[in-house]
């Protein structure tokens, strides 16, 4: 059965069953539902309905005389259809960030300020990256024979900023080819960023050239590899050890491993970026993750821009029992209040 074809009736039965785990962390059962929310059934009723999400993987039940509490899927479709944006908290956010704003003047300040708002309101954990150099395009690009089997590529960008990488070849190019290839790479390539070299571009490049495929792609992969290590960030991370206050993480292993990510760098610049290649927010939420240390948590992302040039994200890590429309509602403020703030604070630097 899809969500579409989820009646009323159980959809708000599982928003209240998800409201009342994310406040409590106990499994809810029938009689709660009946007495604390208006959803105008007896507990019987309420019962089978649990039962039946059950069924459909969108509760489980840790035991078997316990109540039901959410499963990913539930959170899913509770993140998806069921919680809108509260605005009520946008004013008290405003007061904050104007007392800030008229202190600091630099864009990364005002980042690093509403990382910091950001986790005090949610208690999670916040991070924000932002881009020193993003899209790079190319503005030059040629391929030195170093000897046989491998040669440099060199990468110079739109901003004069030069990258270079040494790459495996063919112990059979010889140099003359190497020398026409490259001139072939600088007239096509040039004027590309990393996403725009498409496989037509490469099939260009395999014509003109006369040459198999296999031999031109690890200097094609080079070339895109010097590109997307130009895209330089910084990153910056507020309320890690907020993640302890939460019950989720009050086993020491569990805590460690969770740990780890928030402080791993690499890991968590990769988070972020997958997250923002959709653009917009995005909810990441427990096994959807990439990474099993956090396979029990959520992360929502909201990405900002400039002239639709995407500068940055911004994000929450929590467990998967994270408040999601505090954390949402909270995201989609502070991306707003970036998009809108940021114009300004470019033209007056």
């Amino acid at each position: 059965m899809s969500y579409e074809e989820l009646a009323p009736r159980k959809m708000r039965i599982l928003k209240a069953i998800v409201d009342d785990y994310i406040q409590s962390m106990e499994p809810v059962g029938s009689r709660t539902i009946a007495k604390k929310y208006e959803v105008g059934l007896s507990s019987a009723t309420i019962r089978n309905e649990m039962a039946d999400l059950e069924d459909m993987g969108y509760l489980s039940q840790p035991y078997s005389s316990a109540g039901r509490v959410p499963s990913d899927k539930g959170y899913r479709i509770y993140v998806d259809h069921l919680i809108e944006i509260d605005e009520s908290k946008f004013s008290e956010y405003n007061r904050l960030l104007n007392y800030y704003e008229q202190r600091i003047n630099e864009l990364g300040q005002i980042i690093k300020v509403m990382t910091k708002l950001i986790s005090k309101a949610t208690q999670y954990t916040s991070f924000s990256m932002k881009y020193k150099t993003r899209s790079s395009i190319i503005k030059a690009c040629q391929v030195v024979p170093i000897e046989k089997g491998r040669a440099l590529v060199v990468v110079v960008l739109g901003n004069d900023l030069v990258r270079n990488k040494i790459v495996n070849i063919d112990y059979s190019i010889e140099l003359d080819t190497i020398v026409r290839l490259s001139n072939i790479l600088d007239r096509k390539l040039s004027g590309c960023r990393a996403e725009g070299i498409s496989v037509i571009i490469v099939n260009e490049i395999v014509k003109e050239s006369c040459m198999d495929r296999h031999l031109i792609l690890p200097l094609v992969d080079g070339i895109i590899d010097c590109l997307q290590h130009a895209e330089e960030v910084e990153l910056y991370t507020e309320g890690a050890s907020n993640l302890l206050m939460h019950p989720e993480f009050f086993d020491v292993n569990r805590a460690k491993a969770v740990l780890e990510v928030v402080h791993d760098t690499d890991i968590v610049v990769q988070l972020l970026k997958k997250s923002a290649e959709a653009g917009g927010l995005m909810v990441r939420i427990g096994q959807e993750n990439d990474f099993d240390e956090i396979s029990d948590c959520s992360i929502v992302t909201a990405t900002y821009r400039i002239n639709d040039v995407e500068l940055g994200t911004i994000g929450v890590l929590g467990p998967t029992r994270m408040d999601y429309q505090k954390v949402i509602s909270s995201l989609e403020y502070i991306r707003k209040k970036l998009n809108q703030d940021m114009p300004h604070r470019l033209e007056g630097s």
